[in-house]
């Protein structure tokens, strides 16, 4: 498929039938409205409307295996609390009997529960958004918002027993909440995991057209085909190039122009080549797609980006960025539509005073149970260090923390006492000067005691001291080192705006085995996205890091 069968021949066709001359297309070249949003064939020609009716469309943006993706998730979740529920039955018996015998309503106390359970886990999900459009293939964010329906389901069940003057037992308002919450968190892993080997077959995406350049659009294909689990699956190109901007500041009107595309391998030579114009929403809707994703050159301010962005939503079609275009990630948007002056706000939740007052709590409480629990092992490890090699038993090192302030962080030493003064030798042998983080698979300054309370993250357990102090928090970005600061682009500077964590994104996401560009990632997305409900669900997950030791050298 060619440029010139979706070019600007075929803009000038819908010209010529709105009456606008050759004469004004020179002088005023188009931008995304080419003077019709008349409807398109199936090869994305412009059909004029003449005195008949345009043809209905068929919905191709919800596409049917979705339907019967959350109609699974919908049983499943059903079933999680009545297990819940005969879970604790069969451990206490006296419950069952309880519920069994008493009768506020004409049914017994028991069916009322049984009723109650389902629906309220059902609302509580569902007031969370846990049945969204994408949130069903997500980990943290999925896992984060099960969490925060965990919660909303204890207070439901409360309230309903409390206004309907129900009669159940505490322990079953109590208890079932956490077990329907644990099973669910399971069973979402499960229906993931499954969706997921689909997606790397093939099956279960969402047909999707990429806008941009034709360089962005072979990057933004290369990251879609190594992340299948994200579920979009290229249909369509839209190859474009900027040619001029109205003048009038970051917001006029961006002239595009449609560029060739030249195929990489076989895959792309089979992508239908689509024009930028107002033909292109309803050209997307007859080849079934569910996104239009723009890879780069329009810029979310401008006034074309804007008129596409109705024209595609308007058709029900899911219009998404990537991070080159779009950079409010995690932000709650809120339009003030005033008269005189419609403004789009953007807020991040988690930076309020409230939460972030949540958060140091919660570091305090759960360091001191930590270090309280791990005494023991901290007191074991001390001896082991000392045993080796004489040295001290804990190195500190000055870190930055949060706003750039340096602090003094504590582990116990795993390397030798000289593992400063040949770090660069290393970095250089190993072709790693500019990475900031550095460590090797096979360090010749690790300890043999160093290797093992690194491959169990042991050396880390001091740094519950900082938590406590308030230098660090249980979760957040890995504490940077002051030269690592120096070299931040703007970007990657916001994971200062968070204090660093014991572990964070980086750690669960395989540590020292992800790139350079794998690591700013993670921790710029922790930073646009974190919650309190997050913060737990990625200590859960650093459990199962520590045990499978992914990364940790």
């Amino acid at each position: 498929m060619t440029q010139s069968e979706y070019g600007a021949g075929r803009g000038a066709a819908s010209h010529s039938q709105t009456g606008r001359t050759a004469d004004a297309r020179e002088s005023a070249p188009a931008t995304f409205f080419d003077g019709s949003y008349f409807s398109v064939d199936a090869e994305g020609i412009p059909q004029p409307t003449g005195e008949s009716k345009e043809p209905r469309i068929k919905d191709h943006s919800v596409p049917q295996w979705r339907y019967a993706y959350n109609a699974t998730l919908v049983v499943l979740d059903a079933i999680m609390p009545l297990i819940a529920s005969a879970m604790m039955f069969l451990f206490n018996r006296a419950n069952y009997n309880y519920l069994l015998h008493n009768h506020d309503y004409p049914v017994s106390n028991l069916v009322v529960f049984l009723v109650l359970t389902c629906v309220s886990w059902l609302v509580s999900l569902a007031a969370m958004h846990c049945y969204e459009r994408h949130l069903m293939g997500e980990g943290y964010t999925l896992y984060s918002k099960i969490i925060s329906a965990g919660f909303v389901y204890f207070i439901i069940l409360c309230t309903a027993a409390y206004l309907f003057k129900i009669d159940f037992p505490r322990s079953m308002n109590v208890l079932v909440p956490v077990l329907t919450t644990l099973f669910t968190l399971v069973e979402r892993w499960c229906m993931r995991m499954a969706l997921h080997r689909n997606r790397r077959k093939g099956e279960y995406n969402y047909p999707t057209i990429l806008v941009g350049s034709p360089e962005g659009i072979h990057a933004a294909i290369t990251r879609l085909r190594k992340s299948t689990g994200i579920g979009y699956k290229p249909i369509a190109v839209c190859p474009v190039a900027l040619d001029s901007v109205d003048d009038g500041g970051p917001t006029a009107a961006q002239h595009l122009v449609s560029v060739p595309f030249t195929p990489r391998d076989e895959a792309e030579a089979r992508l239908r080549v689509l024009a930028m114009n107002s033909h292109l929403p309803q050209t997307a809707k007859r080849l079934g797609a569910s996104t239009v994703l723009i890879a780069d050159v329009l810029t979310r301010e401008s006034e074309t980006m804007r008129t596409l962005s109705l024209a595609v939503e308007s058709m029900g079609i899911e219009l998404a960025f990537t991070t080159s275009v779009a950079d409010l990630g995690g932000s709650l948007l809120h339009l003030r539509n005033d008269p005189t002056m419609p403004v789009l706000t953007a807020r991040l939740p988690q930076y309020s005073q409230t939460t972030r007052v949540i958060k140091r709590i919660f570091d305090i409480v759960m360091s001191s149970i930590a270090l309280i629990v791990s005494s023991p092992v901290m007191l074991w490890v001390a001896f082991k260090v000392k045993q080796e090699d004489g040295g001290p038993v804990f190195y500190s090192q000055q870190r930055v923390g949060i706003y750039g302030k340096p602090f003094t962080m504590y582990k116990f030493r795993s390397m030798r006492t000289d593992a400063d003064e040949i770090k660069a030798r290393l970095a250089k042998e190993n072709g790693m000067e500019n990475r900031f983080i550095f460590k090797l698979k096979e360090d010749p300054r690790v300890t043999k005691i160093g290797k093992f309370i690194r491959k169990t993250s042991l050396d880390e357990f001091p740094q519950f001291f900082n938590v406590l102090k308030g230098d660090m928090s249980l979760v957040g970005p890995r504490p940077p080192l002051p030269e690592e600061v120096a070299r931040y682009g703007t970007l990657y500077s916001t994971r200062l705006l968070v204090k660093p964590g014991i572990t964070g994104p980086w750690q669960v996401s395989g540590r020292s085995d992800l790139t350079k560009e794998q690591s700013e990632f993670a921790d710029v997305s922790y930073i646009q996205t974190w919650s309190i409900t997050g913060d737990i669900a990625l200590l859960c997950k650093t459990v199962m890091a520590v045990l499978r030791g992914t990364g940790s050298y």
